[in-house]
């Protein structure tokens, strides 16, 4: 973990003396048309790190990755019914949820007039979900057992949110609604909101 801080913070620094450079030259990286890429928090359903990579000023590439704080997408119930009451187990619950989400995005860009900055942002793209708890369960003796399942999702995403940009500053916060259309184990439609902010160079 220290190493991994130790990186970022590295990261962090570097791109600071990067814009320092930049604005020292006389550019401008807080307007829309500089911004070359950001790196932030999510908060949400993922909540972890996003990456964005702006592909001029109508278009971009975001990648989510970070626990899926939500994990409401699983009908445990039926999948204990499947895999455990048919063999002659009997469970009583489950728990110690836990989940990751890795999203790859692309979105397209629209200015909100007269507010410089400010854009709404509408795309899609994949995600890989994992989900894994444990079960509680007796077995037709009367023995308690406990195990822990894994399972992994995968479908299309569809999402939109906002976009502010500060002008005078190298941050940008956000605001989005992900569909996620999930087509492995428990087929579905979930809804994944978001928030956080990013810092651009």
């Amino acid at each position: 973990m220290k190493k991994h801080l130790l990186i970022l913070a590295m990261l962090v620094a570097g791109i600071s003396t990067s814009f320092a450079q930049k604005r020292s030259t006389g550019s401008d990286v807080g307007t829309n048309a500089e911004k070359n890429a950001g790196i932030g928090v999510r908060l949400g359903d993922p909540s972890g790190v996003t990456f964005k990579k702006y592909l001029g000023t109508k278009a971009a590439l975001e990648f989510n990755a970070g626990v899926s704080t939500f994990v409401s997408g699983y009908n445990y119930d039926y999948d204990y019914d499947k895999h455990y009451h048919q063999n002659g187990y009997y469970g009583y619950g489950h728990g110690n949820r836990f989940g990751m989400s890795f999203q790859a995005h692309y979105t397209r860009l629209f200015d909100i007039r007269p507010v410089t900055g400010l854009q709404w942002y509408a795309g899609g793209g994949l995600q890989l979900r994992t989900i894994s708890y444990k079960y509680y369960y007796y077995d037709n003796l009367g023995y308690y057992h406990d195990d822990r399942a894994t399972y992994v999702q995968f479908g299309l995403d569809a999402l939109g949110g906002a976009e502010y940009t500060f002008k005078d500053a190298p941050f940008s916060v956000f605001a989005d609604v992900n569909f996620f259309i999930n087509f492995v184990n428990n087929p579905g439609v979930y809804i994944q909101p978001g928030i956080g902010g990013r810092f651009n160079f």
